[in-house]
């Protein structure tokens, strides 16, 4: 998600070394610069959201330029995807702008169905009261919660439950992060049988994602299961913060308890999406929005001539 602390940030580091690209072990995906939730939609295709782009990008894996895209009208700061089936969920932060504007479109879960070709299309009905039902499992009114709950990571559970992440800033006490679980999302969104009612959220778990006793907590950017157990993305609530971003494993224990992830370089990178390829391999993906490209600042709301992404490629 951009905002200005990531464009002063990424404007220092490129006056000091050149232009922003991939660390030396990634590589980039072009078309948008702000690459904010990814879902596999083939073994070797992945559909990939912005946050503020009108289509969603699906890319080969490795292939720095998108095979096809599918139009998402009036909808932005998409941070979540899973997928659960033939069906892709979509979430956004559900957070308000950066004019602290709650605005509808930031509001949405929806859906979208894989096809046989790999194309995406249209499934269900949009539904916007989660960040009600998410404030209400939080022990807090949703008037109170607009302008704390930020959401960044989504990830599918074996019964077809979602996990949802929160980024912060307040929604974090005691410096622990936060994963909620919702029970019926298909019924959410006028795909699964049965009332629909409101969300279920079946449990709230906490997380210590510090570097240990006495430094800052983080935030989850973003949640994916890979194999038995669920890889999250970890880093500040503000952009290019400290502590710095870390992964961390998570076997689902009620208790939040988790361990040391995969070594990564993020290096020039702001990463929020997860892939997974494979139990033993995948990728992050950065929203680097606010780099300069060509003199131009990149932003997906109107992308310049050669936006890109960078990713780096991930062993489990």
């Amino acid at each position: 998600m951009s905002n200005s602390s990531r464009v002063i940030l990424l404007a220092l580091f490129s006056s000091l070394v050149g232009p922003l690209t991939a660390n030396a072990a990634g590589h980039t995906y072009q078309g948008i610069c702000e690459a904010s939730a990814a879902a596999l939609v083939d073994a070797s295709h992945v559909a990939v959201a912005s946050d503020d782009f009108s289509a969603i990008m699906i890319y080969q894996r490795g292939k720095p330029k998108p095979v096809t895209q599918f139009a998402v009208d009036d909808v932005t700061d998409i941070e979540g995807g899973a997928r659960i089936g033939d069906t892709i969920f979509w979430l956004t932060s559900h957070s308000l702008n950066s004019s602290g504007e709650d605005k509808k479109k930031r509001k949405e879960l929806f859906a979208t169905t894989v096809s046989a070709d790999g194309t995406l299309s249209n499934s269900g009905e949009v539904y916007r009261n989660l960040r009600a039902d998410l404030a209400a499992a939080l022990g807090r009114s949703e008037d109170r919660s607009k302008a704390l709950i930020n959401i960044e990571g989504l990830a599918a559970t074996p019964d077809g439950h979602l996990l949802i992440g929160l980024r912060g800033p307040e929604t974090i006490p005691n410096d622990r992060a936060i994963v909620l679980e919702l029970a019926n999302p298909m019924q959410l969104v006028k795909l699964g049988t049965g009332d629909v009612g409101s969300a279920q959220m079946t449990r709230v778990v906490t997380m210590d994602l510090s570097d240990g006793p006495g430094t800052s907590g983080r935030g989850v950017r973003d949640i994916a299961r890979v194999g038995s157990r669920y890889l999250i993305l970890a880093g500040s609530e503000p952009d290019g913060g400290n502590p710095p971003p870390k992964l961390f494993w998570w076997d689902g224990n009620a208790e939040g308890r988790v361990t040391l992830g995969p070594d990564a370089d993020f290096s020039g990178m702001t990463p929020e999406a997860i892939v997974v390829w494979s139990d033993h391999e995948g990728e992050i993906l950065s929203d680097s929005g606010g780099m300069m490209i060509n003199g131009v600042e990149c932003a997906d709301k109107d992308p310049p001539k050669g936006a890109f992404f960078p990713a780096i490629n991930l062993k489990f």
